[in-house]
């Protein structure tokens, strides 16, 4: 029974083209449109598809664009069978072009609203809201919002933008009370369930670390957490430029993971993010952006301290030099820095005081601590000094230095 339609199809699109060629376009509009109704009962949709666009090229020739905008909106609904979605795309902007020229505002915002959807089904949100704010809110028609397509259209988006999972039995409520050819139909139908995936998706950004400081190294993993069958597609990852990328991203043989290591070089908040994912599940994609804010605390100093002497031997009033260099070894700074080196009653420092201060200390940084001793009698005793400090959280350590032995000849 196909063949016979094919056949019939065929020889009627034949003698619209020859009519069309002899500028017999209102024979050649009855040829196209009855070899439109024939391929499909044949159910060649490509060949129906041809034949509105010639349709469509016979309402240009005779200036009749609103007849020719409805040709066009019809071709693009045929390609959509095949999900050819650039084919169609390219169809409603001829039909937009059409409208325009008569002025059919309705029409131009009813194929916006499917436009947009055909940039959300290709993962594109970004530009399907665009389409949804410039075209159709700002237009601000009085009637839009009772055109099902347009009401439709508008509330996939909506909630896309909110991520909001209450609207999905509203979505299938108004999806039902449309009338649609089997393509745009079947294109809502797909919006329909990557818009349910997608609110419905929760991914994670995740720490090794519950307490982070500057100049930790942490790992950051990337987790699909639902729907358990969801995986990520491709990835790019972005960071503060406060942290340092230790460790370029890996990804788990499942695609559900995705792992890299960051150091952050200061304290305060800083953001991983905002990170781009293309996520795939069953034959649909759809893109994600997740950030979150790490609170990383100060780093912790850690002070040594090494002397110029490993041991003294000196004489009744000759003047020793001993000097203590302060290292802060540690990942954060260190202030209140408090130095004191007690003496026996037989040495004296010949300048300054037994006490020393320094306002503060950073990481990889020195400072020098200098005393001059001199004896007043003969003493066999050992020296050190005892240091305290405080981290940028105000927490205080001490520290106390080796001690040195101290030898003065009778």
């Amino acid at each position: 029974m196909s063949e016979k339609f094919s056949e019939k199809a065929l020889k009627t699109y034949q003698s619209g083209e020859k009519h069309l060629a002899s500028g017999k376009y209102s024979k050649a509009e009855g040829d196209f449109r009855s070899a439109v109704d024939l391929f499909l009962k044949a159910n060649e949709i490509e060949r129906a598809e041809k034949c509105s666009l010639k349709l469509c090229e016979c309402f240009i020739i005779e200036k009749k664009y609103y007849e020719a905008a409805g040709a066009a909106f019809h071709a693009a609904e045929l390609s959509l069978h095949h999900k050819k979605y650039k084919e169609a795309i390219k169809h409603l902007e001829s039909s937009i072009d059409f409208y325009t020229k008569v002025d059919a505002d309705m029409e131009i915002l009813e194929v916006y609203s499917i436009l947009s959807l055909l940039n959300l089904v290709q993962g594109k949100f970004e530009e399907a809201a665009a389409i949804i704010k410039k075209k159709i809110v700002k237009a601000a028609l009085p009637n839009a919002s009772k055109n099902r397509i347009i009401q439709l259209s508008t509330l996939i988006l909506n909630t896309i933008l909110q991520k909001n999972a209450e609207n999905l039995e509203e979505i299938d409520l108004q999806l039902k009370k449309l009338k649609l050819d089997e393509g745009y139909l079947s294109l809502f139908k797909t919006a329909q369930r990557i818009v349910s995936y997608y609110v419905e998706t929760l991914v994670t950004i995740n720490t090794n670390l519950k307490e982070i400081r500057a100049g930790d190294v942490f790992q950051v993993s990337i987790m699909v957490r639902q729907p358990p069958n969801l995986e990520i597609l491709s990835s790019e990852i972005s960071y503060d430029r406060l942290f340092d990328l230790i460790k370029e991203k890996s990804v788990t043989p499942d695609n559900k993971t995705i792992s890299f290591e960051l150091r952050p070089r200061i304290q305060g908040k800083l953001n991983i993010g905002p990170i781009s994912l293309v996520c795939k599940i069953e034959e649909l994609q759809f893109p994600i952006k997740i950030q979150r804010t790490i609170e990383v605390l100060p780093g912790k100093p850690e002070i040594v301290i090494e002397a110029n002497s490993r041991e003294i031997l000196t004489a009744i009033g000759e003047p020793v030099t001993l000097v203590f260099t302060l290292k802060n070894i540690g990942k954060g700074e260190s202030t209140n820095l408090v130095m004191t080196i007690p003496l026996p009653e037989e040495l004296r420092l010949s300048e300054g005081t037994n006490e020393k201060k320094l306002h503060s200390l950073a990481p990889h940084e020195e400072f020098e601590f200098t005393y001059r001793i001199v004896a007043n009698a003969p003493v066999s005793t050992s020296l050190s000094a005892a240091l305290t400090y405080e981290d940028l959280e105000g927490k205080q350590s001490g520290i106390t230095a080796a001690p040195i032995p101290f030898v003065v000849k009778t």
